[in-house]
């Protein structure tokens, strides 16, 4: 999930990763961090917690495993919606749960959490291993390709968290780094960020306003993926296009992931001091995948983005 320059691992070095492990490794690197732009503040160390945790016992420190086993229905894309609310399905969804070097935090699936409505991210300081940080990482199994993809979400607030939706693919699935992503940084949240990975190659940082603090109202977030274009909408009105004249569009199938991260040193710049809410959450209500080509039922075909606020204000 990304900018003007960014860091990001190469695939010689995901590949190496993968080498020392000796496992599937450069599947389950998401994109945000990898893709972080750069932006250091030299001198600058994130505040530290007074009341941070112990360290998560060895024997519970997670490892690097295997990209987990596909959806029945993983080679054809298929279209689908999923509300939150069904609590998790382990056959259509991953939780991450493992540590590995990288700018990226420790992930948790203890930090995945599912209510009647949502499911919540979490994201905590809290020493894993070698990792000051634990957040979360849930992603779709299975590659899906053009079309388009809706989520209704609240993203985390404080300075320092990333929350984001995005799609995924790396040399691991036959493809270079492919990637389209809709972010929120939570020193900012009166507006979202997006951008996209074509083998490797960003396009550019976009910084897209809003008339609204993204973490205390429900919205609707998208984007149609064309081979020739890309376009990001909020709430249904068309925010900015990008086409194939302006930078290559991915074209390789890839994964679906919803995250809430922080990184490291050079990306303070970029998302702020990481001087959050021990325990910061971003909530996803739904999302859906409809292929190009395909009729059938998408967030936006329930959201009602009034009625959502008004009932979130209520409670």
């Amino acid at each position: 999930m990304f900018v003007g320059s960014w860091v990001k691992l190469s695939d010689d070095t995901a590949a190496r990763l993968g080498a020392v492990f000796g496992i599937i490794l450069t599947g389950l690197l998401a994109g945000s961090v990898l893709t972080a732009p750069v932006g250091s503040a030299p001198g600058v160390v994130a505040p530290l917690n007074p009341h941070e945790e112990a360290h998560l016992p060895a024997e519970q420190i997670p490892v690097p495993e295997g990209y987990p086993p596909m959806a029945s229905d993983a080679a054809e894309g298929a279209s689908f919606i999923h509300n939150f609310g069904d609590g998790h399905d382990p056959t259509r969804w991953y939780k991450a749960n493992m540590t590995y070097p990288s700018p990226h935090p420790a992930w948790l699936a203890r930090h995945i959490h599912f209510f009647d409505d949502r499911v919540e991210l979490e994201l905590r300081r809290m020493r894993v291993g070698a990792k000051k940080l634990a957040g979360a990482e849930y992603q779709r199994r299975g590659l899906y390709s053009f079309g388009r993809v809706e989520v209704v979400m609240t993203p985390a607030p404080g300075s320092g968290t990333v929350s984001a939706l995005f799609t995924h693919t790396s040399e691991q699935f036959g493809a270079q780094h492919d990637e389209i992503d809709i972010e929120f940084l939570g020193k900012d949240l009166n507006m979202v960020t997006a951008n996209y990975f074509t083998d490797g190659e960003p396009y550019r940082y976009l910084e897209i306003p809003l008339p609204f603090d993204a973490s205390k109202e429900v919205h609707l977030y998208a984007f149609d993926w064309e081979p020739d274009r890309i376009r990001w909408y909020v709430d249904g009105e068309l925010m900015h296009t990008a086409t194939h004249d302006d930078h290559p569009i991915p074209q390789h199938p890839s994964r679906i992931i919803i995250q809430l991260w922080s990184g490291q040193e050079e990306q303070f710049q970029w998302h702020g001091l990481p001087t959050f809410e021990d325990g910061t959450r971003a909530a996803y209500y739904c999302i859906s995948y409809l292929k190009a080509g395909d009729t059938g039922s998408q967030c936006s075909d329930t959201f009602d983005p009034v009625a959502a606020n008004a009932g979130r204000a209520a409670n």
